[in-house]
């Protein structure tokens, strides 16, 4: 069983994980300790294949209040730690991972598409062939804000607090998620800007309208949504599920003739591999109901 410091990890029998942010003292800041544990999770989970779901959210903070997460701990870079460049751990998981897709499947394609950042925490989550479910409740900034957009779903409670803090406080353009790409895919160049300009906190409520976030649930029901969804998510067809994540994420990459041309290419993969039992087992389910 894996043991960590800065974050809960839990796998259910349903099929999904729980990866819990757990520094309630620096509002779940990333440190390269938690970088580290984020990667060796989420390296689990892709090795398992139980589990085909897995959910990101926050601890409390110290004052019981809810966190996701502040973003990059700055009292590490104050004391000269590095919290982007660990090799030592990140060359060989990723070696490993490499070698559990084949690249002319839809895991394999998604797996092999994602970009080769210094940390893997981003790529990895946008490109993950398991499906990813941020479950937000208080601050999301910065880092913590990166995290969520990375992340193929998410479910925020009515008091999350949603902004990016680089320009506002810290002088920067953008952190190493690039919240910029993020935030524009999802609401748009006018009001990206503004919240990346401005620094101003929205909450759970005005993200849903806005459309950064998939639903929005009262405090005390966010992480029964979250399981309620990753349990839904869990019982389908994996090979659909990757199937239908890398057609969307083609088609946010791609002009709609490239989109329509993988569609097709994924259809006919589909219904020509004799180890997808996709259309054809579903065919025949319906032909034995009939009988």
């Amino acid at each position: 069983m894996l043991k960590f410091e800065t974050l809960k990890y839990e796998k259910s029998e349903d099929g999904y994980a729980v990866v819990t942010f757990n520094r309630p003292e620096r509002l779940n800041a990333f440190s390269r300790k938690l970088n580290e544990e984020m990667d060796l999770a989420m390296h689990d989970v892709l090795t398992d294949d139980a589990v085909k779901v897995m959910i990101i959210t926050g601890g409390p903070r110290a004052d019981g209040r809810p966190c996701f997460s502040a973003g990059g701990d700055l009292k590490d870079d104050i004391e000269g730690i590095p919290r982007w460049d660990y090799p030592d751990h990140v060359g060989p998981l990723q070696q490993k991972e490499d070698k559990l897709f084949k690249a002319n499947t839809p895991a394999g394609r998604l797996w092999f598409k994602r970009p080769r950042l210094i940390s893997p925490k981003y790529s990895n989550l946008l490109w993950s062939p398991k499906i990813i479910i941020a479950a937000v409740d208080g601050i999301a900034t910065a880092g913590g804000l990166e995290v969520a957009l990375a992340c193929d779903i998410i479910i925020a409670s009515e008091t999350a607090q949603f902004t990016d803090s680089h320009v506002k406080n810290l002088k920067i353009a953008i952190g190493k998620g690039s919240v910029t790409t993020g935030l524009t895919r999802r609401v748009g160049y006018n009001k990206a800007l503004e919240l990346c300009l401005l620094g101003e906190f929205i909450d759970g409520k005005e993200a849903h309208r806005i459309g950064l976030v998939n639903r929005v649930t009262a405090p005390d029901k966010l992480m029964e949504e979250a399981r309620s969804m990753a349990k839904k998510i869990a019982s389908m067809r994996p090979e659909a599920v990757q199937v239908t994540k890398l057609a969307c994420r083609t088609a946010e990459d791609s002009s709609l003739n490239d989109s329509w041309a993988t569609s097709d290419e994924l259809l006919e993969w589909m219904t020509a591999d004799p180890n997808y039992q996709g259309l054809q087992s579903v065919t025949s389910e319906w032909s034995n109901k009939k009988k």
